[in-house]
């Protein structure tokens, strides 16, 4: 038999559940959202339901939870295997790890990244932007190196790309296409309450494909949500209720969801320095709401514990990414976002993503599924074995010991002499840059040549087309 899986206990009851559904359904119907697309807002007039006051539209709670019941999370084969690293997040700065600084992000970075990501397993979105394309090519140029350098990045649910305009968002359609790659298209909203234009416009012109389409939302609290966490939450469930609804009702025929990565996402905020906190106890906290409001509307669990606001590898970071980490894991999670980020999202490093995945593992190790029995409380061992006498030597020592332990690539338990003369005496990050140069060019995954062809062939024509060009200058 098992020992009893470690959990932690407390959080939203049912009954607080239940209250948090009731309000949220409430505010849909009494409230709504600013929907600015006059399109959009004809064909939901056509619906029983939808209640059009000028641009908005109120929802009422049938349709809310038609919308809800309808939605299909459709996780990846892998995510049952094995515990499941984001890697990803369109950052624009790098650490360099060979000039040792921060720099813009370029082509270069993004296949690097792209490589070594995909040789640690993560999967997710691009990890940077590459800032020396054009602008009207960045996105194009992020998804065709995704598909040929990796075997997941921007292929399930867990990616949250942007497709800006609906030309950029046709070549993306032509590339997953050509590489066998799962499309889909993301409507962020604008809290409080409403969308951008530009976002509605692209689904507005997509629908007619029935391809799976997204919605999520990101109140800040005190900021574009009310200060506390929990009315932050509350206006996040009824922002990505609504946002939900209209999805569903103008793309009927195809898959519509609650993007996992963001569900119910409600930021804290550092008034004193106006930045995000990611890592903070408050954010913490509000990724165990998370994890009950996506149990309670069956939704995938996955936490956005690997952000911090350290600028670097250090103990800060550390302490907020693995406490972050282990409490999501006790809490249910085993999806983690945002491997790699420093400083609140706005850097991307290599080494950062190495000793990310390390925690994950220390987290795994600890909690993982432990059995009770005969074979493991090795009493005849304890009687075989004389004083005098050691268990290093004995059969099942020799058998157990690589798989009882774990042994770490970067958190290695050496002592101080051993660290110096078999390490050099080599920090963390020394060690974890190491790893990363060796990972990336030890990587050998890439599309099929025929696949490789066609993405190229695509991105030349991109590269030549004035109307892609013009629609982001509109």
């Amino acid at each position: 038999m098992s020992i009893q899986n470690y959990s932690l206990g407390g959080g939203l009851s049912k009954e607080q559940l239940d209250i948090l559904h009731e309000r949220a359904l409430d505010l849909c119907e009494t409230e709504g959202i600013t929907i600015p697309h006059k399109g959009i807002l004809d064909i939901l007039s056509q619906h029983d339901g939808v209640k059009i006051e000028k641009d908005i539209a109120k929802f009422s709670p049938e349709v809310i939870m038609e919308a809800l019941d309808a939605a299909v999370y459709d996780e990846p084969d892998y995510a049952a295997e094995r515990w499941v690293l984001e890697a990803g997040a369109h950052q624009t700065m790098v650490f360099d790890i060979d000039a040792c600084k921060f720099r813009p992000a370029n082509t270069r970075d993004l296949i690097d990244l792209t490589k070594l990501g995909d040789a640690l397993d993560t999967s997710g979105s691009a990890p940077v932007v590459p800032l020396d394309v054009p602008d009207h090519l960045k996105h194009i140029l992020m998804h065709k190196v995704s598909f040929e350098y990796s075997r997941f990045r921007c292929n399930d649910i867990y990616e949250h790309m942007d497709k800006p305009t609906y030309e950029c968002a046709q070549y993306v359609y032509d590339m997953a296409q050509a590489a066998g790659k799962r499309f889909t298209f993301g409507v962020w909203m604008i809290s409080p309450k409403s969308f951008d234009a530009k976002g509605l416009e692209v689904a507005y012109r997509l629908r007619d494909k029935n391809i799976p389409m997204w919605i999520s939302t990101m109140p800040i609290a005190g900021i574009s949500s009310p200060i506390t966490i929990l009315s932050s939450v509350l206006q996040s469930m009824y922002e990505h209720f609504c946002g939900l609804a209209m999805l569903h009702l103008i793309n009927p025929n195809a898959n519509n969801y609650i993007s996992p990565d963001d569900a119910f996402e409600a930021d804290a905020f550092d008034m004193k320095w106006c930045t995000f906190v990611y890592g903070s106890p408050e954010y913490t906290r509000h990724t165990l709401h998370q994890i009950a409001l996506c149990n309670y509307y069956g939704i995938p669990i996955n936490a956005k514990s690997m952000l911090t606001s350290a600028k670097e590898p250090d103990a800060h970071m550390a302490t907020e990414i693995a406490t972050h980490t282990l409490i999501a894991a006790l809490g249910g999670a085993r999806v983690f976002r945002n491997a790699g980020l420093l400083s609140t999202g706005e850097i991307y490093s290599a080494e950062q993503l190495v000793i990310c995945c390390e925690i994950a593992e220390y987290v795994q190790n600890l909690i993982k599924p432990e059995e009770f029995s005969a074979e493991r409380l090795m009493e005849d061992e304890i009687r075989a074995v004389k004083p005098g006498q050691l268990h290093i030597s004995r059969e099942c020592t020799v058998d157990n010991y690589l798989s009882e332990y774990w042994y770490p690539e970067l958190f290695t338990h050496s002592n101080y002499d051993q660290w110096v003369s078999r390490e050099n005496g080599r920090s963390i990050r020394e060690a974890a840059r190491e790893r990363a140069k060796k990972l990336t060019a030890q990587h050998e995954y890439t599309a099929d040549e025929d696949v490789i062809k066609e993405l190229n062939k695509l991105y030349n024509m991109a590269e030549h087309d004035e109307q892609l060009e013009a629609s982001f200058k509109s």
